[in-house]
């Protein structure tokens, strides 16, 4: 896949992150900030990171591409008391920390540690909006050759 298109994607993912904050901020819901879990600037960043090692690690395959991306959303909404790892990927190298340990036979660390959380509220405000932009939006209009790299078609 091309890294431009990435990238576009990538951006678009962060623009509409961002845009949600806003039209959510306007409801009276703060989903930014500087508290633990919220979507501020840095976590949207990462984000972004996650969705585009998700699209070049998954390529060409749209539909594991959007288990990934999702898997990542919620990975990052995991807690000590409520993990949610059952879509991460279960094998020894995993960037799971919590499959990767399992499949090690350890005990997972403690969520206190995690470097991207998100509240179940932030997961829950922006899972409709990826459904929707982030990601049928964005991997409809890809086309993919049999190198088996895809190539998005920009209007």
């Amino acid at each position: 896949m091309k890294e431009e298109c990435i990238n576009h994607v990538a951006k678009s993912v962060g623009t509409g992150l961002r845009n949600v904050v806003q039209d959510w901020k306007k409801k009276g819901v703060t989903l930014g900030g500087k508290k633990r879990g919220s979507l501020n600037d840095e976590t949207i960043k990462k984000l972004q990171n996650f969705y585009r090692k998700e699209i070049t690690d998954n390529a060409p395959d749209v539909d594991k591409m959007k288990s990934s991306i999702f898997a990542t959303l919620h990975h990052c909404m995991s807690t000590d008391k409520n993990p949610n790892h059952s879509k991460c990927p279960s094998r020894k190298n995993s960037w799971c920390f919590y499959q990767r340990a399992l499949a090690k036979i350890e005990k997972p660390k403690s969520y206190s540690t995690m470097k991207t959380p998100l509240s179940n509220v932030v997961v829950e405000k922006n899972h409709a909006s990826l459904s929707k932009t982030g990601i049928n939006r964005n991997f409809e209009p890809m086309h993919f050759s049999e190198n088996p790299k895809p190539k998005r078609k920009f209007a």
